[in-house]
């Protein structure tokens, strides 16, 4: 290979800007140095800044479920990653406060039923003037405060259904998926303990972490490309405009599109896009070279490669935006760039 570069310098005319710019190069040439070429595309997004993130679920999805009595799990009913439904049963869990629980919430439904009817007979005494409207607004305001009570006991009993062993089921309160579980058998429960967490959605998002030079450059509605896995897009929902001291960094949350091998926690980078400025084109990054008079790339010409000068308007992991000579048929070399550009530069 080194010879054959040798020999293709020596073979090429000196370029010059007096001279054609055309570097002739024969196929004989081209398929001995390996040069391949790549087709210029009008650039419809530019990248911007490559984020390091962490991908969580989407913000408003995830749905804690926590012991509503105090007990011991006796066991585990669901495993992470599985689907539930709205009233499944989640782990069984043995505890005394249920049963006093029960006992409690029969004990306010006969309160309020007593209650109810106290207020009801307060009411009609005042109807017809035997008893002071004050007497009545105290029997409403005693009705009413047993009925909060009852309301209460009857949500924490919602969360449980009794299996009347002196134990209960957690149940899931929405349908989705458990994305978490931080009990296991044997282990004693406070009561509102969290004991597992439901992903309602199947959404992901990634937080990031935007560098102080990115700030003000990104904003809500960029698009977002995860550099490992091509298909895996998003779109940007918030950009912090604010440091964070710990970290030199800001804020930046982004709403997955697809997510196809993504789970919670991975750590993933991504690039992040915004409409490309007008007459622009996106090259492989690998076309773009440093000449002495700046940035160019070699289109290819009938008989050689034409080194044309660009604006690099900005670079990401697989491609760069340029803006400069180009037409939409061109094509750039992409291999074997580095053997043009030194043809390019003999005095």
């Amino acid at each position: 290979m080194r010879k054959a570069v040798i020999c293709f310098l020596a073979c090429l005319p000196v370029w010059s800007a007096a001279s054609a710019r055309v570097l002739d190069v024969t196929q004989a040439q081209i398929a001995r140095l390996g040069i391949r070429t790549a087709p210029v595309r009008p650039a419809e997004t530019q990248s911007t800044v490559s984020v390091l993130g962490r991908v969580m679920p989407a913000p408003d999805s995830r749905i804690p479920v926590s012991a509503p009595f105090a007990g011991a799990v006796e066991r585990l009913l669901k495993l992470e990653g599985a689907r539930v439904k709205k009233g499944d049963a989640l782990a069984v869990i043995v505890s005394a406060d249920m049963q006093f629980a029960e006992a409690k919430l029969k004990g306010l439904q006969a309160h309020y039923q007593a209650a109810k009817a106290a207020a009801a007979r307060a009411r009609s005494l005042v109807d017809e003037g035997i008893a002071a409207a004050s007497r009545a607004e105290e029997a409403d305001a005693q009705a009413a405060s047993v009925a909060a009570d009852l309301a209460a006991s009857r949500r924490a009993m919602a969360q449980a259904a009794a299996t009347g062993h002196g134990s209960y089921n957690l149940l899931a309160p929405v349908d989705g998926r458990i994305s978490a579980i931080s009990i296991s058998a044997g282990e004693q429960v406070a009561a509102m303990q969290p004991a597992l967490s439901i992903d309602t959605k199947d959404e992901m998002w990634v937080e990031g972490q935007l560098p102080a030079n990115a700030i003000g450059r990104v904003a809500a509605g960029d698009s977002a490309m995860v550099e490992e896995l091509p298909g895996a897009t998003g779109t940007v929902m918030a950009a912090g405009t604010s440091i964070d001291p710990r970290n030199r960094s800001a804020t930046v949350r982004i709403r997955l599109n697809s997510a196809p091998g993504l789970v919670s926690g991975q750590t993933v980078r991504l690039t992040i896009q915004k409409n490309a400025e007008a007459g622009s084109f996106n090259v492989p990054r690998a076309a773009v070279v440093t000449l002495k008079s700046g940035p160019a790339v070699f289109v290819a010409r009938p008989k050689g490669f034409e080194p044309v000068a660009v604006t690099l308007v900005a670079r990401g992991p697989s491609e760069a935006t340029v803006r400069g000579g180009l037409k939409p048929q061109d094509a750039v070399a992409i291999s074997g760039v580095a053997e043009l550009k030194a043809a390019s530069q003999q005095e």
